[in-house]
Formats: structure tokens, C-alpha cells, sequence
């Protein structure tokens, strides 16, 4: 639900994602998920493009994640990486996915 006024206050609080502007009244800002800067509908498309880059950017860094520990936990564990290179891995993994992470800003 999108809306700007005082007579859409129940319906943004009853939404299951409700956004309004920040040139909207107040209790319209209250009862919505989300505030968004300007007053134009067209930043409701950028919302929903950075919305779908943040979705695209988890979904890499959780299948990151667990290829790296599918992998490197069952050889650490068996020996076959000593505990030093496990933790240098996994700080090099943590970067990766922060790094990536980042690509948002």
C-alpha cells in the first residue's frame, strides 16, 4: 500500500508492506513500513530496484556462505586444512560477503 494522507493511515498500518513519502502527514508516516525521501511516485521504482539488487546480493552471499563451509568444515574437521588456514579462510570469506554486501552503496 502507498499513501500520503490522514485517510490512509488504516489501511498503512493494516498492509503487509506499506510505504509513504516524506512530504506525507504524519500519522501516514507512522502507520507506514517505510518512508520514502521525495514526494514522487517515481521513487517507488528505484525502491523496488534496490529492493531486488539487496535480494540478488543475499542470495549470493548465502550461497557463498554455505559453499564455503560445505567445503572447508568437512576438510578442517578431517585434518586436511590446519586451524590456521580454516581461520584465514573464513576472515577472507567474512570480507568476501562485506564486500559484496557493499556493492549496495
Amino acid at each position: 500500500m502507498v499513501g500520503d494522507g490522514i485517510n490512509d493511515a488504516p489501511t498503512l498500518a493494516a498492509a503487509d508492506v506499506s510505504l509513504s513519502f516524506s512530504e506525507a502527514a504524519n500519522v501516514a508516516q507512522v502507520s507506514s513500513d517505510f518512508v520514502i525521501l521525495g514526494a514522487t511516485l517515481q521513487r517507488l521504482a528505484e525502491v523496488r530496484q534496490l529492493a531486488a539488487k539487496t535480494r540478488r546480493i543475499i542470495l549470493q552471499n548465502l550461497a557463498w556462505a554455505a559453499a564455503y563451509n560445505l567445503a572447508a568444515v568437512p576438510l578442517a574437521a578431517l585434518g586436511f586444512i590446519p586451524p590456521w588456514g580454516a581461520a584465514i579462510g573464513m576472515s577472507l570469506s567474512s570480507l568476501l560477503v562485506v564486500g559484496n554486501a557493499l556493492r549496495l552503496k
